[in-house]
C-alpha cells in the first residue's frame, strides 16, 4: 500500500503541470492584449522568482514643467542588484492619473520592441530608451489637458515596482464670465467656454499659483475638479469680509449641474502672434473679423489674449474685439490713463456689436529651415527673402525663431532671420554645433553683411486658406508628370511652406515622400511611428533628387477648406 501511495503522486503532478501551462497564455494577456512576463524569463524549468535579486524603478525628476505645444521627458530608471549577467525582458507601462481625477488610464505599454499607446496619447508618446533600464517616456505636443501624474509600472514576472512623475503645464489663469451675465455656468458650461477660449478649466494647483502671482477676484468660479473658489490678494467686505486674511476663498464641490457660478479658465503658451490691427478707422464686430481674415489672420480669442499679455508682453492700451464679442486690451507696462497702475488684461464686458472699435487678430506661424537645391550657406540676404518668398513664406524673426527653438526645434546649420542677423537653434547641444558645453539655446553670428555673407535661412508661414494632400496616383511619377497631376486635380503642386504648415496646423500626417513645388521630396509626420524616420513629429526631407525619377506628390487646393 505505501509503494501504490508513492507511485501515484508524479503522473498527477504532470497533469497539474500540463494544466497550469495551458492556462499561463490567458493568464499572461492582460486586457489590451501585451504579454504579461511569466516563463519567458525563467530558466528553462519555468521558474519565475530569482532568488536574492531586487527589482528597483525610480524617477529623477519628480515633476516636469512644460508649455503647450512642446515636448517633455518623463524619467523612469529601473535596474536590478545585484546587477544581472544577462538582460531580461520585462513589461513597462506608463499610465496617467488626471490632475482632476478620475480613473488612471493606460498611456503606453510596451514589451522589448513591441509598443502600443491609448487614446488621446496614441502616436504622440514613446518610450526613449536611451541606455539599458531606460523606460523614460518622450511626449509630443502637449495639449491643456494633459497635466496630471504619470506612473511608470515595470514588471517582471512577479516583481512589479513602480515610479510616479508629475506633469504641469505653465499658463495663465483667467476669469471667465460669458455675454448673459455673472453665475451662469453649470460646469459643463464652464468647461465649454473655456475651451471655446483657447483655455481649459484650471486647476486649484494654477489659481493658487495665479493667486501668489497677485490675482485678484471676488466672484467665484468653477475650477477642473468641480470645486468653486476665488483669489483674493486685498481683503475686504463683499469678498469675505476684512477680518479674513488674503487668499484662495472655496465654496468646496457644488453640483455639477443645478449650480451656476463663472469660472477660471488656464491657458498656455501660443504657437502665434497676438496684434492690435491698424486700421484706418474703427469697425463693428462682423468688421472686425473680416479684417483679421482680410490680414491672413483671425480674430482673436481671450485665452490667446491673455497667453500674449502674460508670455509675450504684449501691452496696448486700445481696447479691441475679441472672438467671443468682448472688448479687452492687455497691459504690461502700467501708466496713466490705461486703467489701474498694475499688469493686466482690462476689460469693458460685451459692447452691442454694431458699436465701432479695434480688434485684436492671432497669426499663427511655424517655423522651417531651407536650404535651395544648389546646396549649403549658398544665399545672400536677398536671397534668402526670394526663397521664402517662393515657398509661401516670409523671413523668420527673432521671436519666431526662438518660440519654435522652445517648441523642439534643432537645426544645426546657421541661417538668415528677417532683421539680418544669422542664428540656428539648438536642443541637443554636441560637437559640431557650438560644443559640447554649451547650454541648448539660438546660437547667433550676429549681423552679417547682406550681400556678401551666403548662409542657409529660416522661413515662416501662416495658416492656409486652402488644403495640402498627398495625390493617390496608380504609378509613381516623375516631377513635370507630378504638375500635371496636380493639375489636372484641380490643384497645384504644393510649396514648402504649405507643406510646412498642413503638417502644424492641419495634423497632415503621410508616410509617402512625395515631389513639393521646388523639386524636393519630403513628407509629413504628425505620428510617429516606425518605419516613418524619427519617433517624432516632423517633416522628413530627401533634398533634391533628379526630376525624371518617380514618386509621389502633395497638391495643394485653395478651394478647398
Amino acid at each position: 500500500m505505501t509503494r501504490m501511495m508513492v507511485a501515484h503522486p508524479r503522473p498527477l503532478l504532470v497533469i497539474l503541470l500540463q494544466l497550469l501551462l495551458s492556462c499561463l497564455p490567458a493568464l499572461g494577456y492582460s486586457s489590451n492584449r501585451f504579454f504579461y512576463q511569466d516563463i519567458l524569463n525563467g530558466n528553462g524549468n519555468g521558474e519565475i522568482h530569482f532568488n536574492g535579486v531586487k527589482l528597483h524603478v525610480d524617477s529623477s525628476q519628480p515633476s516636469v514643467f512644460a508649455l503647450r505645444g512642446s515636448n517633455a521627458t518623463l524619467s523612469c530608471r529601473y535596474w536590478y542588484e545585484p546587477e544581472l549577467s544577462s538582460p531580461r525582458r520585462v513589461r513597462v507601462k506608463w499610465s496617467w492619473l488626471p490632475i482632476v481625477g478620475g480613473h488612471e488610464t493606460d498611456v503606453l505599454v510596451a514589451i522589448g520592441p513591441r509598443i502600443h499607446s491609448f487614446g488621446d496619447f496614441r502616436d504622440r508618446v514613446h518610450l526613449r530608451q536611451d541606455s539599458p533600464g531606460d523606460a523614460s517616456l518622450v511626449m509630443t505636443e502637449l495639449q491643456l489637458n494633459d497635466t496630471g501624474r504619470y506612473r511608470c509600472e515595470v514588471i517582471d514576472g512577479l516583481e512589479d515596482k513602480s515610479a510616479t512623475v508629475n506633469l504641469e503645464l505653465r499658463g495663465v489663469v483667467f476669469p471667465y464670465q460669458p455675454p448673459h451675465g455673472r453665475y451662469n455656468l453649470t460646469y459643463h458650461d464652464a468647461q465649454q467656454v473655456c475651451q471655446e477660449q483657447d483655455s481649459t478649466l484650471a486647476t486649484f494647483e494654477q489659481l493658487f499659483q495665479a493667486w501668489e502671482e497677485g490675482l485678484d477676484w471676488c466672484n467665484a468660479g468653477w475650477l477642473a475638479d468641480g470645486t468653486v473658489q476665488y483669489p483674493i490678494t486685498k481683503s475686504r467686505s463683499p469678498c469675505g469680509g476684512l477680518g479674513l486674511a488674503p487668499g484662495v476663498r472655496s465654496y468646496g464641490r457644488r453640483h455639477r449641474h443645478l449650480h451656476r457660478y463663472d469660472a477660471f479658465c488656464f491657458s498656455s503658451s501660443l504657437r502665434g502672434k497676438v496684434y492690435y490691427l491698424q486700421l484706418p478707422q474703427k469697425v463693428n464686430l462682423t468688421e472686425a473679423q473680416q479684417a483679421c481674415f482680410n490680414d491672413g489672420a483671425q480674430i482673436a480669442k481671450v485665452g490667446q489674449l491673455y497667453a500674449a499679455w502674460k508670455f509675450m508682453g504684449l501691452d496696448r492700451c486700445d481696447a479691441g474685439w475679441l472672438a467671443d464679442g468682448s472688448l479687452r486690451y492687455p497691459i504690461n507696462n502700467p501708466r496713466r490713463n490705461c486703467g489701474p497702475m498694475e499688469p493686466g488684461v482690462r476689460s469693458f464686458g460685451f459692447a452691442p456689436p454694431h458699436h465701432k472699435h479695434g480688434v485684436y487678430c492671432y497669426s499663427a506661424v511655424v517655423v522651417f529651415p531651407y536650404q535651395p537645391p544648389h546646396g549649403r550657406y549658398n544665399l545672400t540676404y536677398h536671397d534668402a527673402q526670394q526663397v521664402c518668398q517662393e515657398q509661401d513664406s516670409t523671413l523668420a524673426t527673432f521671436e519666431q525663431l526662438f518660440q519654435a527653438w522652445e517648441e523642439g526645434l534643432n537645426w544645426c546649420n546657421a541661417g538668415w532671420l528677417a532683421d539680418g542677423t544669422v542664428q540656428y537653434p539648438i536642443t541637443k547641444p554636441r560637437r559640431p554645433c557650438g560644443g559640447l558645453g554649451l547650454s541648448p539655446g539660438v546660437r547667433s553670428y550676429g549681423s552679417r553683411h547682406r550681400h556678401l555673407h551666403r548662409y542657409d535661412v529660416f522661413c515662416s508661414s501662416s495658416p492656409l486658406r486652402g488644403k495640402v494632400y498627398y495625390l493617390q496616383l496608380p504609378q509613381k511619377v516623375n516631377l513635370t508628370e507630378a504638375q500635371q497631376a496636380c493639375f489636372n486635380d484641380g490643384a497645384q503642386i504644393a510649396k514648402v511652406g504649405q507643406l510646412y504648415v498642413a503638417w502644424r496646423f492641419m495634423g497632415l500626417n503621410h508616410c509617402d515622400a512625395g515631389w513639393l513645388a521646388d523639386g524636393s521630396l519630403r513628407y509629413p509626420i504628425t505620428k510617429p511611428s516606425r518605419n516613418c524616420g524619427p519617433l517624432e513629429p516632423g517633416v522628413r526631407s530627401f533634398g533634391f533628387p533628379p526630376p525624371y525619377q518617380k514618386h509621389g506628390v502633395y497638391c495643394y487646393s485653395a478651394g478647398m477648406q
